[in-house]
């Protein structure tokens, strides 16, 4: 393996806070069960010991110890050059030798790099553009920052500035500052001898004094998007006490820009000059009152309409926030965890097209081998790898975390944001997530749920975040203990621009039939149609639509979900029977059980015969058992006859039946597996046979 060069070599204890992460890399995780505050272990006796306080690990069973590059020459013989390459490769530290300090994908390159100075000229951080960007994106945007020894650190560090800050600081008060929307762009326009900055990163209140009492001209790119990020650069500097000048420069293209304009410094002039000027008193009538970001509806005219972009085509609004609620345990978490795996490996989900996007799950209530676990049978029912999912797919888990609150309301109902709303901006930033799902609610929103301000206010954050990040943003809700689809204030209902409801397969009269069949309905819709849903199976600890099934096996679905709805219908048939103390048995007779059944209305008309074969399954199943039921005092007799067996005494067999959430597989070696639904075809539904269980599962 070939060294890289690192400039001054350091001691191994240099090294000592990184052998956490180190040994996880090498090793995995750790033993949860035998690790401790400050001491971690592996292996299932935990002969493998790091101990983080001191930067050192020990190998009992191969009588090794040592820090940190001890720990890489122990588990892959590698010198101190090469184990300082391997920590830069993994991103532990930062490489010196390299010119930049950014995490490049695979056949991504950097095309471009603008330097960002204080007013001296001093490079203050760098932005790259990107090429290809992940998922759909043609391209994407990374930061880094001087390090202080000679290399570089990801991010933009603390202090961040307007593009080309020394010229703006610089120049004559009197001087008009044009802004293009992008660094090339402002670079274009200080080629011609202008004063320029570019708008696409600016920060209204902490650059506003730049822009006070001077003039602004504003160039927005011919599109929606450029429109809109004029509009708000100049409210910027109207509330700085600018007086900001929009220009639409003539015979731009669609989407074009001051790039490829065929015009010159001596039109753009004139068309400043000809320009409408803003004055202060049109601006505002005191210094602490802004205008609304109004648009002219005739600026509409000759543009072209824009279309409407999805994330879930005809479900999820893209740049909005979308409300996924449900009954509990249908497996609202399974069904968001495996529309994420859809976004980030570009299948459609349950048939439906999905926008192609890095995918952010964050729960509060799995832990992360959980998610393995439902990751794990989600990829194996899709067909793909965890190599389709790198980069793509980004799972969290903040279970047994405190202050997972992403706001909090004072006493008078106004709203801050906290410590956790600024990590996930960071973390979403980071990633370059553009498909986001916060699991759950409950546990993100903190305030009142009754109360329609707080709800207002916390939705338009989270949906003010699906804007910013050009994305969507999947809220989980949670239905109420009276049966609505949500719980709370009708604000959540008013909030927000989709709401997705997650349900049982039911008759009009609210009888489930198949307990493994799923309905997805689009309850709120405000920009397609009201009411559509997709019909699916839970199958496998995955979701599969039923026209993905073959006939064939379809039919055996059938048979078996008929038999557990029969099987049900006999039990409250004997419930109802044991309420009258009238007996039942399973001899043929006047009190012969199916017979007297099919008479009743809990029978739902499904025969003596079906009757019949529900009671010898559950017979066989233990359900269901002969023996004594009452004292007759009148007759001074006991009464037996058949009668349900109580799963919750000693006495009750594990074989029977049991009701668990699909979000967390309950793969008992006694349960008995079902029946396997090959699906056809690739339509973001399980299509293949999931792997049977782990073998720790299988122990539980």
């Amino acid at each position: 393996m070939s060294a890289v060069s690192y400039a001054e070599p350091q001691e191994t204890t240099s090294f000592g806070s990184l052998i956490g992460a180190v040994a996880q890399r090498v090793w995995g995780e750790p033993n949860k069960r035998l690790s401790k505050p400050g001491e971690m272990r592996w292996g299932n006796q935990g002969a493998r010991i790091v101990y983080s306080n001191t930067g050192a690990f020990k190998d009992t069973e191969a009588d090794q110890s040592g820090g940190t590059l001890e720990l890489l020459r122990h588990a892959y013989g590698l010198d101190k050059a090469e184990a300082v390459a391997w920590m830069v490769r993994e991103g532990l530290i930062p490489d010196r030798a390299r010119a930049h300090a950014i995490k490049l994908h695979p056949g991504q390159r950097i095309v471009a790099t603008f330097a960002f100075t204080d007013a001296t000229g001093k490079v203050l951080y760098r932005k790259h553009r990107i090429q290809p960007g992940r998922g759909d994106r043609s391209k994407e945007f990374a930061y880094d920052h001087p390090d202080g020894a000679g290399g570089w650190r990801w991010g933009r560090g603390d202090n961040q500035v307007p593009y080309r800050l020394k010229d703006l600081a610089n120049a004559p008060k009197d001087a008009p500052i044009y802004m293009a929307e992008g660094e090339a762009k402002a670079d274009r326009l200080a080629s011609w001898g202008l004063i320029a900055t570019s708008s696409k990163d600016w920060r209204g209140y902490d650059f506003s004094g730049y822009v006070k009492g001077r003039s602004v001209i504003i160039l927005p790119d011919n599109d929606n998007t450029g429109a809109k990020l004029a509009d708000k650069v100049k409210a910027d500097v109207e509330r700085a006490e600018g007086r900001p000048v929009i220009v639409h420069l003539p015979r731009l293209p669609d989407k074009g820009d001051v790039l490829n304009w065929d015009g010159d410094v001596a039109e753009l002039t004139a068309l400043v000059d000809a320009a409408p000027a803003a004055t202060s008193s049109e601006i505002r009538t005191k210094p602490d009152i802004a205008l609304l970001p109004v648009v002219d509806a005739s600026e509409f005219a000759g543009k072209t309409v824009p279309d409407r972009e999805w994330g879930l085509e005809g479900w999820e609004p893209w740049r909005s926030m979308v409300f996924v609620t449900g009954m509990g345990a249908t497996g609202k978490s399974l069904l968001t965890q495996q529309r994420m795996t859809c976004s980030a490996a570009g299948l459609p989900f349950l048939g439906v097209p999905v926008r192609q996007g890095v995918s952010l799950y964050i729960t509060c209530e799995d832990p992360i081998d959980e998610m393995h676990r439902r990751q794990e049978s989600i990829n194996k029912a899709l067909g793909i790898t965890w190599q389709d999912l790198r980069g793509k797919l980004l799972l969290v888990s903040l279970k047994g975390m405190l202050n997972k609150e992403l706001c909090t309301f004072d006493a008078e109902g106004r709203m801050s944001t906290t410590e956790r709303w600024a990590s996930l901006k960071a973390t979403i930033a980071a990633t370059g997530a553009t498909h986001v799902t916060l699991d759950n609610v409950a546990h993100f929103f903190t305030g009142n749920e009754n109360i329609r301000n707080q709800v207002a206010a916390f939705a338009g954050l989270v949906d003010g975040l699906a804007e910013e990040i050009d994305g969507v943003v999947i809220l989980i809700g949670h239905p109420n203990k009276a049966g609505d689809e949500f719980s709370g204030s009708t604000a959540w209902e008013n909030q927000v621009r989709s709401r997705i409801f997650l349900g049982l397969e039911s008759t009009r009269e609210g009888e489930v039939h198949d307990p493994a069949a799923r309905v997805l309905t689009n309850s709120k819709p405000n920009y397609s149609e009201r009411g559509k849903s997709v019909r699916f199976l839970w199958h496998n600890w995955a979701f599969v639509r039923h026209e993905d099934v073959p006939e064939d096996a379809m039919r055996e679905h059938r048979a078996i979900a008929e038999a557990a709805y029969d099987n049900e219908v006999f039990l409250k048939c004997l419930a109802e029977r044991d309420r009258q103390r009238r007996a039942v048995s399973d001899s043929s007779g006047p009190n012969y059980a199916p017979a007297v059944f099919e008479g009743l209305p809990h029978s739902q008309g499904i025969g003596k015969a079906r009757l019949k074969r529900a009671m010898e399954r559950l017979f066989v199943a233990r359900r269901i058992e002969k023996g004594f039921l009452w004292r007759d005092s009148g007759k001074g007799r006991d009464v037996t006859g058949i009668r349900e067996v109580d799963l919750g005494s000693p006495n009750a067999t594990p074989n029977g039946p049991q009701t668990h959430s699909p979000d967390t597989p309950n793969q008992s070696p006694q349960t008995p597996p079902p029946t396997h639904l090959p699906p056809i075809g690739g339509n973001g539904a399980a299509h293949e046979v999931p792997a049977p269980p782990h073998e720790n599962e299988a122990k539980r």
